[in-house]
C-alpha cells in the first residue's frame, strides 16, 4: 500500500507540516479561492460603475476654424435612433452628453484638461496643402488608388483629443462615430436630391448574423486567459512550497537530520515532489469550482454578455487539461529549488523561470495560432491553445488528446529528471555556501551573475515597452548594446573583479577556425532562416509586423555603411562580450557543456523582447556559445555574429529573397554547417575550466 510505505509515510509528514504552516496556506490555497471571486466582482462593479459615470458626466467639448458653422451643422444633423438602427453593435453603447462650449485657447484647455477635445474645421484644400507640405521630405510613394481622378477639395473636421487622458479618448470616441453617422445620413440625403432612384438605405439590406452563441463569445475571450490564470497561481502557490521544501530546509539545516533516517535520497525527494503535484492540483481545482460556482451558479452578478459554458464535460476536460500543467509547474519548481541553496537564492532563479514557464502559455493570444498546426507538439502552448479551443466550442478529440500526451510526456520527463538530480549529495547539501560567501570576489560571482541579467533585463523590457524615444534605431542600439551589454559587463568585471582576460575569453585560435567561420556564418545564416520559418508555423507573425521589424533594421534615412556598423559589427562585439563572455564564464562550472550551450542561447533568445525572433535567435545563441566553447575564444563567436547579421543586413539592400530560396539551397546550407562544425570540432581548443560531462 502507498500509504504505508516509506514513500507515503513522508508524504504524510510533509503534508502535515504543511499544513501548519500558515503562510503556504494563505497563498496556496486562500488567495487563489479569494482572488477569482475579486476579480469577477470588481470587474463587474467597475463596469457598472464606468456606465454609471459615463450617463452622469457631461463632457465639454469646443468648435473652432475657418468651417467651424460647418462642423456644428453636421453635428447638428446627428439622430441617436437613426445610428442605431443602422448599427446594431453600437445600439447598447451608452449614449454620451457632449456640451459645446465657447474656447480662445482649446489646446491650452486640452492641455489643462479643462476641455475634453475640440473639433478643429479646416476649409477646403487647407488639409490637402498640410499633406503635401508634409510630403517634400518624404519619399516618393506610388499613387495607385484612383489615377485618374482629380482630388476634389473638401473640408477637413479634425478632433484633436489626449489618448493618455481616458476622458479625452472616450468622449472623442463617441464624438467620431457621431460624425461618421451624420456623414451618412447627409451622403444619402444628398443622393436622394439629386434624384437618386431609390433611397440609399434600401440598397441593400445589412444584417448582421452571429452564428457564435454568447458562451461561444465569451469563451473566445476567456480562453485567451485561462491556462496564463491557472499557472499564474501553479507558480506562485507552488513556489512557496518548493522553496521551502529543499532550499529552505538547507537553509534551517533540517534537511540534514531526514538525510540520517533509513528513508532513502529518491524517497525524500519524491516526497516532496507529489506534495508539489498535490498544491498544484489542489490550485487547479479550486480555479475551475469557482468558475462552476460563482459564474455557473450565479453567485457573482457578472455582465450580461458574459456566458461560459461549464457543464460536466467541459469542466472534466479542462481538469484533465491542468494536470500535466500541474506536474511541470511542480517538477521545475523542486528542481529549481534544489540548486538553490538558500530561500534568498531559489527567490533569484524563481523569476526567470517564472517568465520562462508562462511565455509558452501566451500561444492563445495569438489569434492565428490553431491547434491543428505545429504548436500541439509544444508543452504547456499546445494546452493555452486546447483549452481556448474547448471554450469556443471545438471540441477536436485527436489534436486534444495529441496535446494532452504530449504535454504528460513532459511532465513524466520533468518528473523523472527531477527525482535523478535531487537524488545527488551535491543538490541536497549546502557544502559550497560558505567558501563563496567567505571568499568573496570571483568566488561569488558565478552565484550572483543571474541576478545581474535579470536586472538586465528588466531594464531593456521597460525601456522597449516605455519610453517613446527609443523607438529609433540608434538609441535603441546605444542603450541596448553599449550602455546595457558592454556597460553592464564591465561594471560586473570591476565588482567581482575578475580577471578580464579569462572571463572575456580573449585568446588566439588556429588559423583554420577563421576559414571555418567564414563559411560557416553565411551557411548558418541560412540554417537559421528554416529555423524562423518553424518558428512562425508555432507562432504566426502578421505580415505588416515582420515588414515595421524590417524597416526598424534598415532605416530608409541611414546609409548602408552606418547600419552595417549598428546591426552588425556592435552587436556581434557587444552581444558577445555580455553572452558568450561573462555569462558563459559565469555559468560554466555550473553546467555541463550541452545544458551550457542551451542556457545561454535561451538567455540570449530572451534579452532579444520578440516573440517572433525567441526561437531563431536562441538557437544562434546556442550556435555561439558552442563556437565559444569548441574553440576556447570569444572572437570567431564575434566574427561568426557579425558575419550573420552582416548577411541579413545586405541581401535586403540587394533584394536578394533568402527567405524564399528553394528548398535544395536550405539544405545545402545545413551540410556546410555541418560540415563546419565537424571542421571546428576536430581542430578544437576546450574552453578551460568547464565542468566534465557525465561519464
Amino acid at each position: 500500500m502507498f500509504f504505508g510505505s516509506v514513500l507515503g509515510t513522508l508524504f504524510r509528514f510533509e503534508l502535515k507540516m504543511l499544513l501548519r504552516d500558515k503562510r503556504t496556506i494563505i497563498v496556496s490555497i486562500v488567495l487563489p479561492i479569494l482572488v477569482m471571486p475579486l476579480l469577477l466582482f470588481s470587474s463587474s462593479m467597475t463596469e457598472r460603475s464606468r456606465e454609471e459615470r459615463q450617463e452622469a458626466k457631461v463632457f465639454r467639448y469646443a468648435v473652432v476654424g475657418a468651417e467651424a458653422a460647418l462642423a456644428r451643422q453636421v453635428i447638428a444633423s446627428y439622430v441617436p435612433e437613426a445610428a442605431a438602427e443602422d448599427d446594431a453593435e453600437d445600439s447598447d453603447a451608452v449614449e454620451l452628453k457632449l456640451e459645446e462650449v465657447e474656447s480662445t485657447d482649446p489646446q491650452a484647455e486640452l492641455e489643462a484638461q479643462t476641455l475634453h477635445f475640440f473639433v478643429e474645421a479646416l476649409a477646403p484644400g487647407v488639409w490637402l496643402a498640410e499633406q503635401a507640405e508634409e510630403a517634400k521630405d518624404e519619399a516618393p510613394v506610388a499613387v495607385t488608388e484612383r489615377p485618374d481622378k482629380e482630388e476634389i477639395p473638401l473640408p477637413l473636421l479634425r478632433l484633436v483629443y489626449r489618448a493618455n487622458w481616458d476622458d479625452s479618448e472616450t468622449a472623442s470616441s463617441e464624438m467620431r462615430y457621431r460624425l461618421r453617422s451624420a456623414r451618412s445620413d447627409l451622403r444619402e440625403l444628398a443622393l436622394e436630391e439629386s434624384g437618386f432612384p431609390v433611397a440609399a438605405g434600401d440598397v441593400a439590406v445589412i444584417e448582421p448574423n452571429d452564428l457564435a452563441t454568447a458562451s461561444q463569445r465569451t469563451g473566445a475571450t476567456v480562453g485567451r486567459f485561462a491556462t496564463l490564470f491557472v499557472l499564474l497561481f501553479l507558480l506562485t502557490g507552488g513556489s512557496v512550497v518548493a522553496a521551502d521544501a529543499i532550499a529552505g530546509e538547507k537553509e534551517r539545516g533540517t534537511l540534514e537530520t531526514v538525510l540520517t533516517t533509513a528513508a532513502s535520497r529518491r524517497d525524500i525527494v519524491g516526497a516532496k515532489l507529489l506534495l508539489i503535484l498535490a498544491v498544484g492540483i489542489g490550485i487547479t481545482v479550486i480555479q475551475i469550482l469557482n468558475l462552476l460556482l460563482y459564474v455557473g451558479l450565479d453567485l457573482i452578478p457578472v455582465p450580461d454578455s458574459f456566458a461560459v459554458d461549464l457543464s460536466a464535460g467541459t469542466v472534466f476536460m479542462l481538469l484533465l487539461l491542468f494536470l500535466p500543467l500541474a506536474a511541470i509547474a511542480g517538477s521545475v519548481l523542486l528542481l529549481v529549488s534544489g540548486y538553490a541553496k538558500t530561500y534568498k537564492e531559489f527567490q533569484l532563479y524563481f523569476f526567470p523561470v517564472f517568465i520562462l514557464l508562462l511565455a509558452p502559455a501566451l500561444a492563445s493570444m495569438l489569434p492565428a495560432v490553431e491547434l491543428r498546426s505545429a504548436i500541439v507538439l509544444v508543452p504547456i502552448a499546445n494546452l493555452s491553445v486546447a483549452v481556448r479551443s474547448i471554450l469556443v466550442g471545438q471540441f477536436d478529440l485527436l489534436f486534444l488528446a495529441i496535446a494532452w500526451l504530449v504535454s504528460m510526456a513532459a511532465a513524466v520527463f520533468a518528473g523523472r529528471a527531477t527525482l535523478r538530480s535531487l537524488s545527488t549529495e551535491r543538490l541536497i547539501t549546502a557544502s559550497e555556501l560558505d567558501r563563496a560567501d567567505l571568499e568573496g570576489g570571483a568566488a561569488l560571482f558565478p552565484r550572483h551573475a543571474w541576478r545581474w541579467f535579470l536586472g538586465m533585463w528588466v531594464i531593456m523590457l521597460l525601456v522597449a515597452t516605455n519610453l517613446e524615444s527609443m523607438q529609433g534605431l540608434r538609441p535603441q542600439i546605444f542603450f541596448n548594446l553599449i550602455g546595457l551589454f558592454l556597460g553592464g559587463s564591465l561594471l560586473m568585471i570591476w565588482r567581482y573583479e575578475l580577471p578580464i582576460r579569462e572571463v572575456l575569453a580573449l585568446r588566439p585560435v588556429k588559423p583554420v577556425v577563421w576559414l571555418a567561420v567564414i563559411l560557416g556564418a553565411p551557411a548558418c545564416h541560412l540554417a537559421m532562416i528554416t529555423v524562423a520559418k518553424i518558428s512562425a508555423m508555432l507562432f504566426p507573425v502578421p505580415e505588416r509586423m515582420l515588414e515595421g521589424f524590417s524597416n526598424l533594421l534598415m532605416p530608409a534615412e541611414l546609409p548602408f555603411w552606418e547600419v552595417l556598423l549598428l546591426v552588425s559589427v556592435l552587436p556581434g562585439i557587444c552581444e558577445e562580450i555580455a553572452f558568450r563572455g561573462v555569462l558563459l564564464h559565469a555559468l560554466r562550472q555550473r553546467f555541463r557543456p550541452l545544458a551550457l550551450c542551451l542556457i545561454v542561447g535561451v538567455v540570449f533568445g530572451m534579452f532579444h523582447i520578440s516573440l517572433i525572433r525567441l526561437l531563431p535567435t536562441a538557437v544562434l545563441g546556442v550556435v555561439m556559445a558552442a563556437l565559444t566553447l569548441v574553440t576556447g575564444s570569444i572572437f570567431p563567436a564575434m566574427v561568426w555574429h557579425a558575419l550573420n547579421n552582416a548577411t541579413a543586413i545586405a541581401s535586403g539592400y540587394a533584394g536578394l529573397p533568402l527567405t524564399e530560396l528553394e528548398p535544395w539551397a536550405y539544405a545545402a546550407a545545413w551540410l556546410v554547417f555541418g560540415l563546419v562544425s565537424f571542421l571546428l570540432w576536430r581542430h578544437r581548443s576546450v574552453y578551460p575550466g568547464l565542468r566534465r560531462p557525465a561519464p
